[in-house]
């Protein structure tokens, strides 16, 4: 999966440290507050707790997270989870050390909240009828932050530890903004597991990739979905954030980065996924990625 890395916020200052193992700050505003937590020592099982629903975003260094019945799993920047109240946490932290802390963020947010947004959102842009109400899947809760999200969340966290006089205000109109492309990460990540409630959605997903070489253009798309393209762009919009094409694109880099594991040949993953041209290809994948294809090969 793409994944985007939120800023390091400042750390702590020594007269706020009172521990060596998750030492806490907070941030609040009404129905919503920010957890900044640093770790200094190695440490395993470290038990944590919130009341309330909360999203958790890995800034700096490596934990091993238990959670219920999962199996362990490595958590790292990049990465977000989103939980329901009262879940317990068990969390490992096999490399902190005084000199390389790790650091992560705990949002924790009321469900009246959380609700009311949901039903505002519900009221004045529903989304299209295909599609259903905006809501979150409970099951998809770990997820990899997109260049937008985190934007946002880089955003948001600088106005939750600020002290401007509108703190409230800017923190509950950036705080829609991500809730919005929560929603969309679930479905882009539901969408890609092959989980998506929406027909239309997984019939053109299978339509793209079966046809990845060929030329696939909007009009193509609008036929299969059988819908115009203004209802076709609206459906991908609120359910993605993205457009048709966007995801075509999405797609084709997905396939190319497969080829460059297997094939080891910038040129053979560009024309495999259906780009015509390479150094169009190696300018779009470093867009989208971060580094060229070249780099790309490197680092598997």
């Amino acid at each position: 999966m793409n994944k985007s890395f939120i800023n390091t916020l400042p750390y702590a200052k020594e007269k706020e440290l009172t521990t060596l193992i998750e030492n806490k700050r907070s941030f609040a505003v009404d129905e919503m507050e920010l957890h900044v937590f640093e770790t200094y020592e190695a440490s395993s099982l470290v038990p944590l707790q919130f009341g309330d629903i909360v999203l958790i975003n890995m800034l700096e260094g490596k934990k091993v997270m238990h959670i219920g019945q999962l199996d362990a799993f490595d958590y790292q920047p990049g990465q977000m989870l989103m939980l329901p109240s009262y879940t317990k946490m068990l969390i490992d932290f096999p490399e902190a050390t005084l000199h390389k802390p790790t650091q992560c963020t705990a949002l924790v947010v009321s469900k009246t909240k959380i609700d009311s947004i949901l039903n505002y959102l519900n009221e004045f842009s529903p989304k299209h009828q295909m599609i259903g109400e905006w809501n979150f899947d409970p099951n998809i809760f770990h997820l990899y932050n997109t260049p937008e999200l985190t934007d946002l969340l880089n955003k948001f966290f600088r106005i939750m530890m600020d002290s401007n006089a509108l703190k409230s205000v800017y923190a509950d109109l950036t705080f829609k903004e991500v809730m919005i492309r929560l929603m969309q990460a679930q479905s882009m990540l539901a969408l890609e597991i092959g989980n998506s409630a929406n027909a239309v959605l997984l019939h053109l997903k299978e339509f793209i990739r079966t046809r990845i070489t060929e030329r696939i253009s909007i009009e193509s798309l609008e036929r299969v979905a059988n819908m115009s393209k203004s209802s076709l762009t609206r459906l991908f919009k609120k359910e993605l954030g993205v457009s048709p094409m966007e995801y075509v694109i999405s797609e084709r880099i997905s396939k190319a980065k497969e080829l460059l594991k297997m094939t080891k040949s910038v040129k053979e993953s560009c024309f495999g996924a259906g780009f015509s041209d390479v150094n169009y290809f190696v300018r779009i994948f470093k867009s989208k990625e971060g580094i060229t294809p070249g780099a790309f090969l490197l680092s598997v």
